[in-house]
């Protein structure tokens, strides 16, 4: 374990949701709360109110949002997060690395090398091949953290957000046959992703054809509870060159737009799937639209033409064990 100059009784241990989930929510809320965009504030949100569950119940309930991973405690204070979970799709047989924040006063201390290191060789340990995660491309400590230790950058994804508030174009109707994505396209869509993102660009992405698995009743009786609709689309032939998902959450009040242009579609093809997604946004009220988009210009370009503002900047990075 690599030395860090702290106190004694302080260091990094596995997390133990029955005593770290307020602390962690506590820490990770002051670490992003004011980068969040309006989906992670709804998460924070929920991380709190399991927090809260788990608080009132002595004995604990199961629950996705319950923290996984390594905390640096110093004497009761947690100080250090790190989440450590199982990559999807399983047989990838990779962990993900996320919610790394170090207390500002801590900061510069060994904490964050030492949470990385804990996990790698808690990833080794069960077998993993690899290990991702992704960081913010203006944040060079962290980056240059991650690269000593190994990690190699695999791809860039672009996070955008269209402010609220902002109104709806007008005149940008695209004369293209659009196809009503259903559950048997997943595959569709994941050929278009292969042409878009790398391999292991996709394992850090998360990228697998049930995500993919738009429409089919069951899936629409699910939105309707939890307050959201979504339309999914299809453009192309045989094989699909365009593919555009708009969910909004009716509770939030927030729009998210998951595009794929293939390249070869270029300036044309971005400008098509961002005329479809407002047409079928912009029948609900101009709340923020999050799009989290390939690191391609000509559709960078197409939606900063209608309003978004580049929020950050994700390079995702592997460390292959």
């Amino acid at each position: 374990m690599t030395a860090v100059n702290v106190r004694a009784h302080s260091g990094v241990r596995p997390v133990d949701p029955q005593r770290d989930m307020s602390a962690i929510v506590d820490l990770i809320a002051l670490g992003f709360e004011n980068e969040l965009d309006p989906q992670g504030q709804k998460m924070l949100a929920q991380m709190r109110q399991a927090a809260q569950r788990r608080a009132l119940s002595p004995l604990g309930l199961g629950t996705d949002m319950e923290p996984t991973g390594f905390v640096w405690a110093e004497a009761d204070r947690i100080v250090g997060n790190l989440s450590l979970r199982y990559a999807l799709p399983s047989r990838t047989r990779g962990q993900m690395i996320g919610n790394v924040v170090v207390h500002p006063e801590y900061r510069g201390m060994g904490i964050g090398r030492a949470m990385v290191k804990a996990a790698i060789i808690a990833a080794q340990q069960q077998g993993a091949r690899w290990i991702g995660l992704e960081v913010r491309e203006d944040n060079p400590v962290a980056c240059g953290l991650y690269t000593h230790m190994g990690f190699e950058a695999v791809g860039r994804q672009l996070h955008l957000i269209r402010p609220v508030g902002t109104s709806w174009p007008n005149g940008m109707e695209m004369a293209l046959i659009w196809q009503a994505s259903r559950p048997k396209d997943r595959l569709r869509w994941m050929q278009l992703a292969d042409a878009v993102y790398s391999r292991r660009q996709k394992w850090v992405l998360e990228i697998r054809p049930n995500e993919y698995n738009y429409g089919g009743l069951e899936r629409k009786l699910d939105l309707w509870f939890s307050g959201e609709h979504e339309e999914a689309w299809l453009y192309g032939e045989t094989e699909a060159q365009l593919a555009l998902h708009v969910k909004t959450d009716k509770r939030s009040q927030y729009h998210v737009w998951d595009i794929l242009t293939h390249p070869q579609t270029g300036e044309a093809g971005a400008q098509a799937v961002v005329a479809q997604a407002l047409r079928a946004t912009r029948r609900f009220a101009p709340w923020p639209v999050i799009a989290l988009v390939a690191d391609q210009a000509p559709l960078a370009q197409a939606l900063y033409n209608v309003g978004f503002k580049l929020h950050r900047s994700l390079t995702q990075m592997v460390l292959e064990l």
